[in-house]
């Protein structure tokens, strides 16, 4: 069991179990914190509120990317069957995507005005079946909510 992180800031880096192996990733505000009192985006390396914190040791306790293996190669497949590519199979997905981050989205705006829903947080990487818009595989009230490009959670 981890211990429990108790303070960071947007833009650290901490390590985290990524497919069995210890791998760093930044951890950055992309939700309301991000922004100061006048709307304007605060300067690198701001503290991330509680809220923030909470929503990360929840997801670091509780979330093992492995056990998303089967819905990301379904997707991964969908990217490259829109483009005509060859479909991936499960075992190929440490290949195909790589993890850079953990976006945390906290936020007052939860849903767009067309219905689609935000994620509080998410892992946020490039993948090779979309390279020019990445991979944001997203949850949202302790809950699996998806898989989208990166711009999903910013």
């Amino acid at each position: 069991m981890r211990t429990a992180i108790d303070k960071l800031n947007s833009g650290d880096i901490i390590t985290v179990d990524l497919f069995g192996k210890e791998e760093k990733v930044e951890i950055f505000s992309a939700g309301d914190n991000q922004f100061d009192e006048n709307g304007e985006y605060k300067e690198d390396g701001f503290a991330l509120t509680e809220e923030e914190i909470a929503c990360l040791n929840w997801f670091i306790e509780n979330i093992r990317i492995e056990d998303y293996r089967q819905v990301i190669t379904q997707y991964c497949n969908e990217q490259y069957e829109a483009v005509g590519g060859e479909p991936i199979k499960e075992t190929d997905i440490e290949n195909e995507i790589s993890i850079l981050a953990i976006a945390i989205n906290i936020s007052e705006i939860t849903q767009s005005k067309d219905g689609f829903i935000y994620p509080e947080i998410s892992f946020y990487g490039n993948c090779e079946c979309d390279p020019e818009h990445g991979i944001c595989i997203g949850f949202r009230d302790k809950h699996f909510l998806g898989i989208h490009a990166q711009d999903w959670t910013l």
